[in-house]
């Protein structure tokens, strides 16, 4: 877990923390701090290689300056390796083949980068390779959009939900690498964004999530997607509704990390809860 927002005293700040869990002990270790204080940056594991990519950070009066750094952990500090080609945030981070796909998510609409309507959602894949500096494109996402989730199954990889400034979605959408093109799939049964995800055998499993319109609420509900049968399967409930979550997976055990159980950025949480499959 790095970065994000955290509470102190009741009052909300960005943090440049950064922690390491171990399952074996169920202990959490406090690693070396992020360069700068983030939030919304993506974090992925390539290849035992760790990654973080754009984020935003800024004062309290500006807090959505977008990032366009990457860096990785090496040797417990952290190298700045390269740059997204424009700040992009809030998109789905992965790695399949030892390439690293960025899709989706936000970029600023102009040379202004400070606040929240300075920004709007893209159809944007990038696609690099951490032995080069330069990131590639990819075919666009169909739905521009933000806060989604997915991973890959196979050489497919599955996006599904997030939002725009108007509403959450729930579609679901296939990218095949080979053909290098997406696929409608079937949606998700409820339009959640925010959420967390892990890859899985034939699919992805998808937590939590968020809402404002039309009435803005917490999601305590995990599903399953499967590939070969395009079918979504109701998991058990995470005991606490989050959003802005991490995830990840350790064997047969899905752990889920943190988050808000209010919308927004408010009632931040430390809990880490553990779902076997």
């Amino acid at each position: 877990m790095a970065g994000g927002i955290a509470s102190k005293f009741g009052i909300r700040y960005f943090t440049d923390r950064f922690f390491s869990y171990s399952s074996k002990d169920d202990l959490w270790h406090e690693e070396s701090r992020l360069p700068e204080d983030l939030h919304h940056a993506a974090l992925v594991s390539c290849n035992d290689r760790l990654f973080l990519v754009g984020g935003f950070n800024g004062s309290y009066r500006h807090v959505w300056k977008m990032r366009d750094r990457v860096y990785e952990y090496v040797d417990h500090k952290w190298v700045e390796l390269t740059n997204l080609p424009q700040p992009q945030a809030e998109g789905v981070l992965t790695c399949h083949e030892g390439q690293i796909h960025l899709v989706s998510g936000q970029s600023p609409r102009s040379e202004k980068n400070s606040e929240r309507h300075h920004h709007i959602e893209v159809s944007r894949h990038l696609v690099w390779e951490p032995s080069s500096t330069k990131w590639e494109s990819a075919a666009p996402m169909p739905l521009p959009r933000n806060s989604a989730a997915g991973g890959w199954a196979s050489n497919q990889l599955i996006i599904t939900g997030g939002r725009n400034a108007a509403c959450n979605f729930n579609a679901t959408h296939i990218y095949d690498k080979k053909e290098d093109r997406w696929r409608d799939a079937k949606p998700l049964p409820l339009p959640q964004a925010g959420t967390a995800s892990v890859s899985v055998d034939d699919g992805i499993i998808v937590f939590g999530g968020e809402i404002f319109v039309p009435k803005s609420g917490v999601f305590k509900n995990v599903w399953r997607y499967s590939l070969s049968k395009d079918e979504w399967t109701p998991m058990p409930d995470m005991p606490t509704p989050r959003h802005g979550i991490g995830a990840g997976k350790i064997g047969n055990k899905v752990y889920a990390v943190g988050g808000a159980t209010a919308p927004g950025g408010n009632g931040t949480t430390d809990v880490n809860e553990m779902l076997e499959i």
